[in-house]
């Protein structure tokens, strides 16, 4: 057991993300078909849940398969499939959490040891979810789609959670609550599902490769007299990483990479620090949302750098994506 604690502590950020993903399907499968079989007996809505175990299992099937059988089906195929499957598991979840709405649903009574320690786990694992969506950044879109499938399995955890809380802690029937929050959740993993399709086609990875060739030296004679290299800014935020194109000059070719910079986070001060940690639970969506609105800002930035080297005098010769 040591000896396999120390293994895992020595795996790379890639290797601890596929071996969670492993257990992660076994449990799934697991989990889903244990809820289909007792639909027999305990009715149609357990079919529902188990139904979104599969869609989720086989979501991280499709990003498991496509890093350790990458040959067998292109990157295209699988994409999209995981986006179809986290579309399906949000329908399928907004229709399991929604017949609150209209059914006579029996909601079980945690208590409040029981509802306090869910709530625990729960904002463990959002807290480990959104850490993992934000280290994953550069390490490939099949990495990043297991995080985006993580968090969606937090938010339904974030759901229990207020079930939990609101069976013990409220006077009035929370059904209405619970069922409008489990309709928005569904709704936020089926959008998550469709920014998983359309991400690859706007996204901007760490270490883009753009070159350009100097055609009017006259433009950028100063910056070649007193260095060999050039930094860009290319997005401007306080809350998200920005991007810069570094690269170095050479006879007439600049030869560089869009990189990411480091979290703006870091420069806050302790007490404000304090603050959003206190307040993440509450931050977490709102920072969330604007992340993927940030996201596809960012889409923009290659046809910045061009027009900004296009004011220096160079014109492009190549570009693309180092990473698979």
């Amino acid at each position: 057991m040591k000896s396999f604690i120390h293994k895992y502590k020595n795996f790379s950020f890639e290797e601890r993300t596929i071996f969670s993903a492993k257990f992660s399907i076994i449990f799934n499968t697991i989990l889903g078909i244990s809820k289909i079989i007792l639909s027999i007996f305990k009715g149609v809505f357990f079919l529902v849940a188990g139904v979104l175990n599969i869609f989720i299992l086989m979501a991280k099937l499709e990003c498991y398969l496509g890093v350790s059988h990458s040959h067998k089906k292109t990157f295209k195929y699988r994409n999209n499939f995981t986006g179809v499957f986290m579309i399906l598991a949000g329908v399928q979840y907004a229709i399991y959490m929604g017949r609150m709405l209209y059914a006579d649903v029996d909601l079980t009574n945690y208590g409040a040891y029981l509802s306090i320690g869910i709530a625990t786990v729960s904002f463990i694992e959002m807290a480990v979810a959104v850490i993992g969506c934000f280290k994953v950044n550069g390490k490939g879109h099949y990495y990043r789609n297991l995080k985006v499938i993580n968090l969606c399995s937090a938010m339904t955890s974030i759901v229990l959670t207020e079930v939990a809380l609101m069976t013990f802690a409220s006077d009035s029937d929370p059904r209405l609550i619970n069922g409008i929050f489990g309709l928005v959740v569904g709704l936020l993993i089926s959008i998550l599902g469709i920014f998983i399709i359309i991400a690859p086609k706007v996204s901007i990875n760490d270490h883009e490769h753009n070159v350009y060739k100097i055609v009017d030296f006259s433009k950028i004679e100063e910056t070649i007299k007193t260095n060999k290299t050039i930094s860009l800014q290319l997005t401007n935020s306080k809350y998200y990483r920005n991007l810069y194109y570094e690269a170095t000059i050479e006879d007439d070719i600049i030869d560089g990479h869009i990189n990411k910079g480091k979290w703006p986070i870091k420069k806050y001060n302790i007490f404000l620090l304090i603050l959003l940690i206190t307040l993440s639970e509450i931050l977490i969506f709102p920072y969330a949302f604007f992340a993927v609105v940030n996201y596809f800002k960012n889409s923009k930035v290659i046809k910045k750098l061009d027009y900004m080297m296009s004011e220096m005098g160079c014109v492009k010769i190549e570009s693309g994506d180092d990473e698979c």
